[in-house]
């Protein structure tokens, strides 16, 4: 089974070297690795080249944020499965990806866990099972960078690039509360996820977050969420 492993990176050389040594050493024979660089200056693309062995396919060219350049890497995917290991991520360690694939059993998103860096945190161990609405609008439950997604789930939907922060988010919840795909949570940590950038920008996930809820629920269950935001009260 191929899994294609897809980093975008902007000028981030340092972090890129980590993510791409990280891939290159995994023991699983079938990945098809996936590089999208945003016209980096910081001399990315030149790593990328001197690294270009272990690389299936890679473009250093200006994108329009952070999911124009995952579609971008979607769009070159001819695996089973695809996987998002941004700049400055890793996996785990070298059988991470063969572990992770074993688990398998046909469902079309299967999610492991991943540890935060520098903090060591074990993230996603207290999620309930099955995820409901209620589990997307307190938060996002799916590990991104330790999540395997079927191939063909991109051509229902890619992510959404007018979203700077939760697309990724939107994403899980119409294939999983929407759209009824299948998955599964295993206990098995195979990103080490580094704490820093642009999602830690509480205010305008918020913002995102609300825009997107008011524009996919009907208008009844978006004010009953709002009314459970604050306290059960009639004041929204």
């Amino acid at each position: 089974m191929k899994v294609s492993i897809i980093t975008i990176n902007y000028n981030n050389r340092k972090g890129l070297c980590n993510t791409i040594d990280s891939v290159i050493s995994q023991s699983y024979g079938d990945i098809e690795y996936i590089v999208v660089d945003g016209g980096s200056t910081d001399g990315s693309a030149e790593l990328i080249r001197n690294k270009q062995e272990g690389i299936a396919f890679w473009i250093s060219e200006p994108d329009t944020g952070i999911y124009n350049a995952m579609n971008k890497g979607v769009a070159h995917a001819t695996g089973d499965y695809c996987l998002f290991l941004n700049s400055g991520d890793c996996l785990h360690g070298e059988d991470s990806i063969t572990e992770f694939v074993s688990q398998l059993n046909g469902e079309d998103m299967l999610m492991g866990r991943v540890q935060c860096v520098p903090s060591g945190r074990i993230a996603y161990t207290d999620v309930s099972y099955p995820f409901t609405m209620m589990d997307f609008y307190t938060g996002c439950p799916v590990p991104h960078p330790a999540c395997l997604i079927r191939r063909s789930l991109f051509d229902e939907q890619l992510y959404d690039e007018e979203l700077k922060i939760v697309s990724d988010w939107k994403f899980f919840m119409l294939m999983i509360v929407f759209k009824n795909h299948s998955y599964s949570l295993v206990d098995t940590v195979v990103t080490d996820f580094l704490e820093q950038g642009i999602s830690s920008n509480r205010r305008l996930c918020e913002q995102e977050r609300n825009r997107t809820l008011k524009e996919l629920l009907p208008k009844a269950i978006y004010i009953d969420y709002q009314r459970f935001e604050n306290g059960g009260s009639h004041d929204i």
